[in-house]
């Protein structure tokens, strides 16, 4: 009867291990698959809020290499750093993902010697395409000019084509591009920011369209 028992009991035992093992392995796929899902919907949410404007008042001409690195954001896509034998400069291609899926391109200058690196940027932009669901030339001047200061060049003549112009900090020029083109189903809207030094920064009457 006693050796009956030890064997009920036996088998209890195993059976409450087994399930405890069971209980354990699922929780080591679910905690990490939600802790990802969690930091996935993170991204997605600072990806879905990205502020063009804002990010490109982070950015000024002559910054170096590794202050543009601190500023992208997490979610950015960069590509492989290149080299311009033309122009004697390096180009960094980087992606935003969103809603709309921003792109910028950040070129730098490079010193006159054998291991030539990226030095001080010399030229950023920063573009988009979408929908006509995209916010009108005239949202978009206004939350730059908020930024910025007034534009001191303002086209809005064309139909299908719009630009502006602001002086920003250390000598540089911001443009704006607003271009549209009706299709089909919808209208494609391409928003397009340049910042580069100012050419004609000497002459105070000159128009900022470089």
């Amino acid at each position: 009867m006693s050796s009956c028992i030890g064997f009920r009991v036996g088998k209890m035992l195993q059976r409450n291990k087994v399930r405890s093992s069971v209980v354990m392995l699922m929780l080591a796929f679910v905690i990490p698959g939600s802790i990802g899902f969690a930091q996935t919907k993170k991204d997605a949410r600072q990806a879905e809020t990205f502020d063009p404007v804002g990010f490109m008042k982070g950015f000024r001409i002559g910054m170096g290499y590794d202050e543009v690195q601190a500023l992208l954001p997490k979610t950015a896509q960069q590509d492989a750093l290149a080299y311009i034998v033309g122009e004697e400069a390096f180009l960094l291609g980087v992606d935003i993902p969103g809603q709309v899926m921003w792109s910028a391109s950040f070129k730098f200058d490079t010193l006159d010697m054998p291991a030539r690196r990226p030095e001080q940027l010399i030229e950023f932009s920063c573009s988009a395409g979408s929908t006509i669901r995209s916010e009108s030339f005239e949202t978009i001047v206004q939350k730059v000019t908020a930024a910025f200061g007034d534009p001191v060049d303002l086209d809005r003549s064309q139909e299908r084509f719009q630009q502006a112009g602001w002086r920003v900090s250390g000598g540089s020029v911001l443009t704006l591009e607003y271009s549209r083109m009706p299709g089909v189903v919808a209208t494609n809207v391409n928003i397009e920011f340049v910042i580069k030094k100012n050419r004609r920064r000497d002459t105070p009457d000159s128009k900022a369209i470089a």
